[in-house]
């Protein structure tokens, strides 16, 4: 079943990181997504509601959607090493300002969601959004992904069920673990694995032998609290590589 429009803002309102105005859209409810790494899920972005993202990034109030994730530009040089890519949220910004996206409670779209993975902040940090708005989706979809780099802030660390917690080195891992959350670590790029855990198996390194969309490893803490899955490790890929030890790339300076 294919929803009238290919998105919908299921939530808007203040970060529950900094307070900003923000929003939720879910997208690809009319379309397939053709990424070749996720393959075919549900996207969602967590955008400002108040100003362009390309605005936001640049001056410093993708806060309220990011937190303190270092991959967001940085202030000094305007480096930004995020993988994901402007144009992607950029359109679906611009689609928000044309007013092609209906406002509907989460639930609305269950019937659409079903048979069909959805990915958790696409861009943007989840936990900036209440939870119950990914409980709520996820009781219609048939599977999700999800990240946070908040795992460590008090009054948003309650999303152990949906996300994993983004780790970029070691200590992370281990700080995280201890704190009783699934773990998803990026490591040098050309270094093992940690110890207990499982390389995704969508990466290049891994022989891109699934994709995120049938894997479904990244979805939190599981039901099964007595064996859950093994949490996960990347080596780094893209503009991130660069800040693990991978010599020169060119990364993404936003002026």
């Amino acid at each position: 079943m294919r929803y009238p429009t290919n998105g919908a803002i299921v939530w808007s309102g203040n970060s529950r990181i900094d307070g900003s105005p923000i929003m939720a859209i879910v997208t690809g409810l009319r379309t397939a997504s053709a990424n070749p790494k996720t393959g075919d899920m549900l996207q969602s972005w967590i955008l400002r509601s108040d100003m362009h993202p390309m605005e936001a990034i640049k001056s410093g109030s993708d806060y309220g959607i990011c937190g303190s994730c270092i991959h967001r530009a940085d202030p000094l040089t305007g480096i930004r090493t995020c993988y994901v890519l402007p144009f992607a949220f950029n359109s679906v910004y611009d689609g928000f300002k044309r007013g092609i996206y209906p406002r509907v409670a989460p639930a609305t779209l269950r019937p659409y969601l079903a048979g069909r993975p959805i990915r958790f902040g696409s861009y943007g940090d989840p936990a900036a959004i209440p939870p119950r708005v990914w409980r709520s989706l996820r009781q219609g979809a048939s599977g999700h992904t999800g990240y946070t780099h908040q795992w460590r802030r008090p009054g948003l660390d309650d999303g152990k069920d949906l996300f994993m917690a983004s780790c970029d080195d070691e200590q992370d891992r281990a700080d995280a673990n201890a704190a009783g959350w699934r773990t998803f670590t990026v490591v040098p790029v050309d270094a093992p694995v940690p110890a207990g855990d499982v390389r995704c198996p969508a990466s290049e390194e891994a022989g891109k032998k699934t994709t995120c969309a049938n894997c479904k490893l990244c979805s939190g803490a599981m039901a099964d609290r007595a064996n859950p899955p093994r949490s996960i490790a990347i080596n780094a890929h893209g503009k991130a590589k660069k800040r693990y030890g991978a010599g020169s790339i060119q990364l993404e300076v936003i002026q």
